[in-house]
């Protein structure tokens, strides 16, 4: 049984995931940026936001376990405190934890620089970070000179990347069709990273590392 302590369990897709458990995971401990209950546990699941970093690595000292960082929009210190986090814990961090987009992350590098490229990212108007983690992402991949960002009513996460090519165009498209899915992913990344020596991860790490025998199926 894999121990899960939960941080950010007061947000949407901190009880997202705690209602998506499969059988092999238990709650274990959870916490947000006020209060921590603090248990033994193989691993930290952060669906915070970046202003706990802070706390979260220190967790992850204070647990001594690996941590899977589901947030965005971390500044350059932020960053910092995860990389030296890295140096003692296996942590995997992502803009997003679908893998759908992760495998259109490599679509992206294989058409990078056939044509002029943008981005169309859509989002629900609650969300704080304009363009998305995963809009950030993208244009890494694609080279994307410019990313549109629309914030609309309840839009789960809908992410275009344009190639602009002589007389013709190729679209990528990844649509997010509910919010479990991101839960999901990072449950798949979770499993994979306790096994995993210190040091610091992407979601592409754990896809390219093997063929996970349940990666394409549902944990419920």
């Amino acid at each position: 049984m894999i121990r899960v302590f939960i941080f950010g369990i007061s947000g949407r897709m901190g009880q997202i995931l705690a209602h998506n458990l499969p059988d092999d995971f238990t709650l274990s401990g959870c916490g947000n940026s006020s209060r921590i209950d603090e248990a033994p546990s193989d691993v930290i699941i952060d669906f915070s936001a970046a202003s706990a970093t802070k706390k979260v690595t220190a967790l992850a000292d204070k647990l001594n376990c690996p941590l899977v960082i589901a947030t965005t929009g971390q500044s350059e210190s932020d960053n910092a405190l995860i990389r030296d986090c890295a140096r003692r814990h296996a942590v995997l961090k992502s803009g997003n934890m679908s893998i759908g987009i992760n495998l259109m992350t490599h679509l992206c590098e294989m058409l990078r620089g056939v044509g002029k490229c943008e981005i169309i990212e859509t989002h629900h108007d609650k969300k704080l970070d304009a363009p998305s983690g995963t809009a950030l992402m993208l244009k890494d991949a694609s080279g994307a000179s410019k990313i549109h960002s629309l914030r609309l009513s309840s839009v789960v996460g809908e992410h275009k990347v344009v190639f602009g090519l002589d007389n013709e165009t190729i679209t990528l498209t990844h649509s997010a069709c509910d919010r479990k899915l991101f839960a999901l992913g990072a449950l798949k990344a979770a499993r994979w990273l306790i096994n995993q020596p210190h040091g610091l991860y992407s979601f592409d790490d754990f896809l390219s590392s093997k063929k996970h025998p349940s990666l394409f199926h549902s944990e419920r």
